[in-house]
């Protein structure tokens, strides 16, 4: 593995651990139920506040699979490897986004697609 990935790599595993915490930290917040209160704004805020937590909590599991895909990739060796086309991803992007599994025109592309509803 290039000294570069290494370093890539131990950035992905810190991400992660990150991801695993703050998940955690909101699953923990979620056990307080709303709905229980002497006022109906409080119960308001708490409700809220859960279904706040909920879809942070999903963007956060969304986030982790890609970093668990990202170090499954450096394992098997395609990481850095896009997906889709099966070129090297350019080192700015991995630099930035590490878990990243598509090279720039992959991505665009794909978005292209979603805006107008066809394959290109």
């Amino acid at each position: 593995m290039p000294r570069a990935h290494g370093m890539l790599k131990k950035k992905v595993e810190g991400e992660r651990a990150r991801l695993v915490e703050d998940i955690e930290q909101l699953g923990m917040r979620e056990q307080e139920r709303p709905g229980y209160g002497n006022h109906m704004a409080d119960d308001a805020t708490g409700v809220f506040e859960q279904t706040r937590n909920f879809s942070l909590r999903e963007g956060l599991a969304d986030t982790l699979k890609r970093v668990d895909g990202a170090l499954g990739r450096f394992e098997d060796g395609a990481y850095g490897k896009c997906g889709d086309c099966g070129h090297v991803i350019e080192w700015g992007r991995l630099k930035v986004l590490p878990y990243t599994s598509l090279c720039v025109e992959c991505v665009r592309r794909q978005e292209r697609e979603s805006l107008t509803g066809d394959r290109v």
